[in-house]
């Protein structure tokens, strides 16, 4: 009931991502690079607000178990302070000096020219999907998951209407081309706001929203949501930094990898976004019962799910397999991509039960404990000290295959598996960290 509705927020917003992506292609090569670069910029910006609401969900759910309506509706509201003032920071640099933030990605005068316009008027929406994420993360937290859910089908929804309207200047709208596809994301964006503004405002709950409370912002507060969310925050950019160098390492072996890298990619991204429910879904209930402090009980609920996980992921790894060559066929590719495309799917769907295991282990049980500290060192270390070395040696010095150079890459998680599993056994994560002030 918690898990599935996040499962398909994701899945849909991934999906249509895939659509928005392919209607901009028709533009031409150099569109859907302009975009992409333009979009990197809300890239950090989402890793920066999802460490900021993972963060400060650690303890809205702790507190939503204790029943602690005062010190949830502070933790909300610093929550939602910190999200816009990010999102804030963001749009202004982006109205004001586009074309420098374009500059940090690339140095084509062309992709500048295409994408700084987009970036101006895309970042419009920046502040409009900070209030909705950090309002989800809310209410995911006090097992609201289904209004997120449905409010991000119709935006996604509305979304991918106004490209096709604006992009392509259709019943009697402008044709104008990636600026198109950046009004249709604002107006999405808006749409969405007003639908969750509509509800917290609106809706029944057994949480009562009070703007007084929110507002006042005291010191145990702050002192408490830096604590859990700071890590959470570094660990999620250097993660997204992280990944990007696997993007660069691939970029730079030979066009086809990338092409097959960018394919195969597209296709995880969907299991993965199925997969991430199941770990919200652990956060939620795991930290609701920590905050009751009923600790035996989050013990149990963590095991049962982190089973459930593994099981859920070796049916989706046979799945996948399935659709690899009705998904390939859908691209125009040589020979080679298509091979490279299915050795690194089948390697990916024989190694996701370990990612599942990790998934679930930092974001749904280590972190609901408060064990967030531990998190950001064991991801960045695994990631930069193991993954990131051994893919490099791999694909420059040993001039290895494609799929040895992705499972160098994927020893990382198997790191992760040794140790996060040591700690899952230590119960250093099975804590009620609301029960007192810091």
């Amino acid at each position: 009931m918690i898990g599935l509705p996040v499962s398909i927020q994701n899945l849909i917003n991934t999906a249509v991502n895939m659509v928005d992506t392919f209607m901009i292609g028709s533009l031409g090569d150099d569109y859907v690079s302009a975009v992409g670069l333009a979009n990197k910029v809300f890239f950090v910006l989402n890793l920066l607000i999802f460490g900021i609401v993972s963060g400060s969900s650690v303890l809205l759910s702790q507190y939503y178990g204790k029943r602690d309506d005062t010190n949830l509706n502070k933790t909300f509201g610093f929550m939602m302070a910190l999200s816009l003032l990010g999102s804030v920071l963001f749009t202004l640099a982006a109205l004001i000096i586009p074309s420098s933030l374009m500059h940090i990605f690339t140095n084509s005068e062309r992709l500048i020219e295409l994408g700084a316009p987009y970036l101006r008027i895309v970042s419009i929406s920046y502040i409009f999907t900070a209030f909705s994420m950090a309002a989800s993360a809310m209410l995911r937290s006090i097992n609201k998951t289904k209004a997120p859910m449905l409010f991000t089908i119709i935006s996604v929804f509305i979304n991918a209407i106004c490209n096709y309207i604006f992009i392509f200047g259709k019943l009697g709208a402008p044709e104008l081309l990636a600026d198109g596809a950046a009004i249709g994301t604002i107006i999405a964006r808006v749409v969405e706001f007003l639908l969750v503004l509509f509800y917290l405002i609106f809706a029944k709950r057994d949480v009562k929203l009070k703007i007084k409370e929110m507002v006042h912002i005291d010191k145990p507060t702050i002192t408490k949501n830096i604590k859990f969310a700071l890590p959470v925050i570094i660990n999620e950019l250097g993660w997204g930094l992280g990944t990007t160098m696997y993007s660069v390492i691939y970029g730079h072996m030979s066009d086809d990898v990338v092409a097959a890298m960018t394919i195969a990619t597209a296709l995880e991204d969907l299991v993965y976004a199925l997969l991430f429910g199941i770990s919200c879904a652990c956060s939620v209930i795991v930290g609701n019962q920590l905050g009751a402090n009923d600790l035996e009980g989050a013990q149990k609920t963590a095991k049962k799910l982190l089973i459930a996980g593994i099981i859920v992921s070796l049916i989706l790894g046979v799945i996948l397999v399935l659709l690899i060559d009705p998904y390939i066929r859908i691209y125009k590719a040589n020979e080679t991509v298509i091979l490279d495309i299915k050795k690194v799917c089948i390697a990916y769907a024989i190694l996701m039960p370990l990612k599942t295991f990790n998934l679930i282990m930092i974001v749904g049980i280590l972190r609901s404990g408060g064990d967030t500290l531990f998190c950001m060192i064991m991801e960045l270390g695994c990631l930069w000290g193991v993954g990131l070395v051994l893919g490099t040696l791999g694909a420059f010095v040993f001039k290895l295959d494609v799929l040895y150079v992705f499972l160098l890459f994927e020893v990382e998680q198997l790191m992760k598996v040794i140790i996060g599993y040591f700690r899952y056994k230590q119960k250093k994560w099975v804590k009620n960290i609301v029960l007192k002030e810091i």
